[in-house]
């Protein structure tokens, strides 16, 4: 039995035509969107409508619409289709649900949910079972579409449209399916909800904030937090606070609270805090300073990139980028620098390693000459954890790089986030430009010492989560260091300057 929340039943009273809905998890958008559409269906049922060059409105029977009434659910993906269409067998009243009928009967379709191209067939009963008025305006033909595709998004006539999930849908899916509201005979009503976008210039935050400003007949805005759920228990509130604490603050107040962040990507947040905080790049080391590093492999048309942190402070001190150059060459930069900042440990993006490429090269030559490098895989879910902890040391004010470094400030502001079905998540680039520096800089940091406002670095031993060497014998560390320093100390013997 659906009862509707204090947000939801004004929703439903507005007579709007299109409702854009910003609410955060939990807040029961996708419900009250299924509730919606079965509204629309009775009004669809009931009412005849006007076509254009006629004198009188008709029924769908008399204008020989097909089906009679025509419903959409448009997911970002497939996956994200099932969650609603999970929703939906659980929703639907289950008599008014077709059931299989011969032609004779009115039928020749099949009934029940058909999970094969994904779409059920509604008869408008009662729950005795009767018919409802105009007969032959009971059948209604609701189907599911992906818009990972926007081109296999047919136009076709619509008397309701809901978009799921629509921060996650590209605008041109939602300028193919726009056009569908305006059928001559079709009610064309909608819903179009989902969380915020992480950019404020995406075509859900465009619309949402336009209806929002000026309501209309047309268009109206609603928005709901988590907690406008009044169903939530005490220990799903607790839960949902303590949530907060693992989140950055943009991802709590877009999930949770429906809050647009304001700017284009909008993850990475007190950027300038970290490039004011009186950092600048060092020509060597400091004696008495530990160093570490992070190190992001170029592929294709993507530079290499190293940032050197102090392991404890978690200041960025040194960087450099090579653009399409030679392995070689590149392995003995990195060589330098190794030993250059006798660093200790170095991060380096492993995805990928394990064939013959250049990179997998470069990563056995490293290991080799004993530099202490250490694979991450970026798969989603560790690139995912790499940035957000990044993120909230961000917020913290415990991560500083120079204000001259333009290129990683730039790359920090441009990165957007969204989450994927299942809770996964996606970085992209809103400019479409790269990530390489940032990518540096995060693993570089994932080698620190854990902040000193935050722990006792004296007795908390460092946790790497979600770190695992890719070599084997990344054990004996401190004999690896011992050679480093014996091989730099030789070169200065044989008059060689150590840059």
């Amino acid at each position: 039995m659906y009862e509707a929340y204090p947000w939801q039943k004004e929703m439903h009273e507005s007579n709007a035509k299109i409702k854009f809905v910003q609410a955060g998890r939990r807040a029961g958008k996708t419900r009250s969107a299924l509730q919606e559409a079965l509204r629309q269906i009775r009004e669809a049922s009931i009412n005849p409508v006007q076509f254009p060059g006629k004198k009188e409105k008709l029924t769908a029977e008399q204008a020989g619409l097909v089906p009679p009434i025509h419903i959409w659910t448009v997911a970002p993906t497939r996956a994200q289709m099932m969650q609603v269409w999970n929703e939906m067998q659980a929703f639907i009243p289950k008599h008014i649900v077709r059931k299989t009928r011969s032609k004779a009967q009115g039928g020749g379709r099949g009934g029940g949910f058909k999970q094969d191209d994904l779409h059920v067939w509604l008869d408008l009963k009662d729950e005795k079972g009767n018919w409802l008025p105009n007969r032959w305006r009971h059948s209604v033909f609701w189907e599911l579409k992906s818009a990972d595709n926007p081109e296999g998004l047919q136009t076709v006539g619509l008397d309701f449209l809901h978009m799921a999930e629509s921060q996650d849908i590209k605008e041109a899916a939602w300028n193919k399916v726009r056009p569908t509201l305006n059928s001559p005979g079709r009610l064309g009503r909608a819903i179009v909800e989902g969380v915020p976008p992480e950019s404020s210039q995406h075509w859900f935050a465009r619309n949402y904030k336009m209806a929002k400003e000026n309501t209309s007949i047309r268009r109206e805005a609603f928005h709901a937090s988590t907690f406008d759920n009044p169903y939530l228990t005490e220990d799903d509130r607790l839960e949902i606070e303590e949530e907060k604490g693992s989140l950055t603050e943009g991802i709590w107040e877009r999930f949770y609270m429906a809050k647009q962040p304001e700017g284009a990507g909008n993850f990475f947040r007190n950027i300038t805090k970290a490039y004011s905080r009186g950092a600048y790049e060092m020509m060597g080391p400091e004696d008495g300073s530990k160093y570490v590093a992070g190190l992001d492999i170029g592929r294709s048309n993507d530079p290499t990139v190293m940032v050197i942190k102090n392991r404890v402070t978690r200041t960025s001190v040194f960087a450099f980028e090579l653009m399409k150059t030679d392995w070689s060459l590149q392995l003995e930069t990195i060589k330098r620098e190794a030993i250059r900042w006798s660093l200790e440990e170095i991060y380096m993006d492993s995805t990928g390693l394990g064939g013959k490429l250049g990179e997998d090269v470069l990563y056995r030559e490293l290991m080799e000459h004993s530099i202490p490098v250490v694979g991450y895989n970026f798969t989603p879910s560790k690139k995912y954890q790499l940035f957000l902890d990044y993120a909230l040391s961000l917020e913290k004010e415990n991560v500083a790089f120079p204000e001259s470094w333009v290129k990683l400030i730039s790359q920090l502001e441009d990165i957007a986030h969204r989450e994927t079905a299942n809770r996964g998540h996606q970085f992209y680039s809103v400019s479409n430009g790269h990530d390489d520096w940032v990518d540096a800089e995060c693993l570089a940091l994932m080698a620190c010492d854990p902040a000193q406002d935050v722990v006792d670095l004296l007795t908390v031993p460092r946790s790497k989560r979600g770190i695992k060497p890719i070599n084997s014998n990344y054990r004996n560390k401190s004999s690896r260091l011992l050679r480093w320093r014996e091989e730099r100390k030789a070169l200065e013997e044989e008059g060689t300057k150590v840059l």
